[in-house]
């Protein structure tokens, strides 16, 4: 895999000239590194990659590859299923073919990154785009043969996709499939939050293009919504409020050894659980002390949100900012209701962090090009004074 990612980061270079070569090659590295990490973790713990292995090679399913299709953990026992019972992968294979997956992940979100900055921000005197790829959490849970490898290569195409939406269209369609299968209901929420996004904002893309993907989300929200109600167990026909009464499963969370009493939370606390706890005094173990330690990174960057100059922004910013920050704030919100397990909301928010550290990065990025743009107003002012013919007498 080191390899085909190697020669993957040199071809990509040739296509897109702003990504560092050298960045991507040592997040390679990195990234193995904590897929080692994560395969030592479950030597020792519980985990859904033996589930899902054992239950291929057992013919759990049945015996034919088809058996296996379907959505959320179908799907991921889908994907494994040729090279486990075709190809004779061991359980380590698979476990690095879908770290290997991760990886593209973090390739096609660097991309979608770098596409819409255009200066370099610092943070505690580290580069902050380096900073955000190198998280640990990211790679940690994205690492392993389960869902979280495929829903953040998923989310990564799709938002690259989005990026360059005339010229990439077949990346959306692909990526919004892989996300559907292993999570419907934050496809669903993915497609709300672009259409908004969409009907919202009138930078950066015709509206030929817009009609197009309004049309394409809405063919797609028919075919899907039957399916998301189904699997959250909502009735067509009920209220939703009623159906998404998720209190009873964070009563059954709050029973695993890391779990926390999130019942009695109002929303806000239940959020701010989700998003920003572990905090050393409440961390599970040695994994949840090195969490806190992101965690506090997470809770800065986002203060940085918090002021007049971010409220006048996100109004008038372009559809890619509406798009991650409504995906997020949704996602997060609903996931919030069940994050009773401090190591189930650790695994669960890498899908979505990575969205609101757009956000953050992009007002960092208008707020700088503002300055830049005064300056320059300044420099031309100062400049046609110095030029300009003295006044005689």
């Amino acid at each position: 895999s080191g390899l085909i990612s190697f020669l993957l980061i040199e071809k990509m270079k040739k296509k897109y000239a702003s990504i560092d070569v050298l960045l991507l090659k040592r997040l390679f590295f990195y990234h193995l590194l904590l897929s080692l990490a994560y395969y030592g973790y479950a030597l020792f713990n519980p985990s859904d990659s033996y589930a899902y292995y054992n239950k291929v090679l057992l013919g759990y399913r049945g015996t034919t590859w088809g058996s296996y299709y379907g959505t959320s953990t179908t799907f991921i026992e889908f994907i494994g299923y040729p090279f486990i019972r075709y190809f004779f992968f061991s359980y380590e294979a698979v476990m690095a073919l879908f770290s290997f997956i991760g990886f593209l992940g973090f390739i096609y979100f660097y991309i979608f990154f770098k596409e819409n900055l255009r200066f370099r921000h610092s943070f505690m005197r580290m580069d902050l785009l380096t900073l955000i790829f190198f998280l640990p959490n990211l790679h940690f849970w994205s690492a392993s043969f389960g869902k979280g490898s495929l829903i953040f290569f998923g989310l990564g195409l799709f938002f690259f996709g989005i990026s360059r939406l005339s010229q990439r269209f077949l990346a959306v369609i692909i990526g919004g499939f892989i996300i559907y299968h292993v999570r419907p209901h934050v496809m669903l929420v993915i497609l709300i939050s672009s259409c908004i996004g969409f009907m919202f904002t009138t930078k950066g893309v015709s509206v030929y293009l817009r009609i197009i993907f309004l049309i394409g989300v809405a063919i797609a929200f028919y075919y899907i919504y039957g399916d998301v109600l189904t699997l959250i167990g909502i009735e067509e026909g009920e209220l939703v409020s009623e159906g998404l009464d998720l209190s009873h499963r964070a009563a059954e969370l709050t029973k695993a050894t890391s779990g926390v009493d999130i019942t009695s939370y109002n929303l806000p606390f239940q959020i701010f659980t989700f998003l920003y706890r572990p905090l050393f005094l409440d961390a599970p173990g040695i994994l949840g002390i090195i969490v806190s330690f992101e965690n506090v990174i997470y809770l800065l960057l986002t203060l940085k949100l918090f002021n007049l100059k971010c409220i006048r922004f996100l109004p008038t910013s372009n559809f890619l900012v509406k798009t991650a920050l409504l995906s997020f704030l949704t996602v997060t919100i609903a996931l919030a209701q069940i994050a009773g397990n401090l190591g189930l909301a650790m695994r669960q928010k890498s899908q979505v962090m990575i969205l609101l550290l757009f956000v953050i990065i992009t007002f960092l990025d208008a707020q700088m090009m503002h300055r830049y743009r005064a300056f320059m107003a300044r420099r031309t002012k100062h400049l046609r004074i110095l030029q300009s013919p003295p006044v005689r007498g």
